[in-house]
């Protein structure tokens, strides 16, 4: 059978569209979300928050697959290295797109030049405890009794060089302090290292410390935030105590392989400010003890930007190096 000039010319219009068509499809199966740290820390928390939310705004499935290992190099690696078609995430931490960064030499990649970010998500601020049975009960007397004992105070943390690490640093600088740091294998042993008092001091993340806060076995002494937690509305920020410049976090974001096609990453980023909205959702972050970013693209890279240059400094000035 011949085919007329202009049936030939729809047939080619239509060949010509198809693969946009497909294209446009995006997400048409599910999408698998890598979170590079341990299953029931902030990383996963704040991440199982999301995923159902980002899932029915996108109509399909968001399924998270925890893969840990060298304080999240393993799973952030494994993103960078996967096919940049959207269906595979990073729901990266502040030590994925900052901390590492900022203290391993020999990464096999370039966070900045490798990923590419689609939106800052939640954040957790940290908060300073001390010790249940520790004669100091605000910050005044907490760096009174450090300088009066030099060296003998103890400091938790949840792994050498990670982000706990590094923002104790921070403090034990402008506080001009000396405290001992003592490393544990993740935020649940240091926690329990100060219960049982073989530490004195901690900074970890305000929504996994408040309950051991309210019941009485840890002291608040100072958020490591601009602004008070809805957490703990009692206890003052560092900058109310003279130290502005002690700011810190657990901050969490979406991520996805650099080369993906910008289509894809503008229908990601596209379906966060109405999982953002959802009174669920916002329910959840309260519950869960998270808070929600507000920033818009440019204000995201300047915030992780001042995220790495912070860190990378106070690693110098410590002396930290991860190898």
């Amino acid at each position: 059978m011949r085919i007329g000039p202009t049936r030939r010319s729809v047939l080619a219009l239509i060949g010509a569209l198809a693969p946009a068509a497909a294209f446009a499809t995006y997400p048409d199966r599910p999408i698998k979300l890598v979170v590079a740290l341990a299953p029931g820390g902030p990383a996963d928390t704040a991440a199982r928050a999301f995923a159902p939310y980002f899932s029915e705004r996108l109509g399909q499935s968001v399924v998270i697959e925890n893969r840990t290992g060298a304080s999240s190099v393993v799973g952030t690696e494994s993103v960078v290295r996967a096919p940049p078609d959207g269906y595979t995430l990073l729901f990266g931490s502040s030590s994925s797109f900052a901390v590492n960064p900022a203290v391993m030499k020999n990464l096999r990649f370039d966070v900045q030049k490798d990923l590419k970010l689609v939106g800052l998500v939640s954040y957790t601020p940290h908060v300073l405890v001390v010790r249940a049975s520790l004669p100091a009960n605000t910050l005044a007397e907490l760096v009174a009794l450090a300088k009066a004992q030099p060296g003998k105070l103890t400091y938790a943390s949840s792994g050498a060089g990670g982000a706990i690490h590094l923002a104790t640093e921070l403090f034990k600088r402008e506080a001009g302090m000396d405290i001992v740091h003592v490393p544990y294998r993740g935020g649940g042993p240091a926690v329990m290292g100060l219960l049982t008092g073989d530490v004195d001091v901690f900074i970890n993340d305000a929504s996994t410390t408040v309950e051991n806060i309210r019941a009485g076995k840890l002291k608040a002494v100072a958020v490591a935030w601009p602004t008070r937690s809805p957490l703990l509305p009692q206890v003052p920020t560092f900058a109310e105590l003279g130290f502005p410049t002690v700011v810190s976090s657990s901050w969490f974001g979406l991520a996805a392989p650099a080369d993906k096609p910008a289509d894809v990453v503008s229908t990601l980023a596209a379906a966060m400010p109405s999982v953002f909205a959802s009174a669920g959702y916002q329910a959840r972050l309260e519950k869960l003890g998270l808070e929600q970013f507000n920033l818009n693209p440019e204000q995201s890279a300047a915030f992780i930007k001042a995220e790495f240059d912070k860190w990378a400094e106070v690693a110098r000035s410590a002396g930290i190096q991860v190898d």
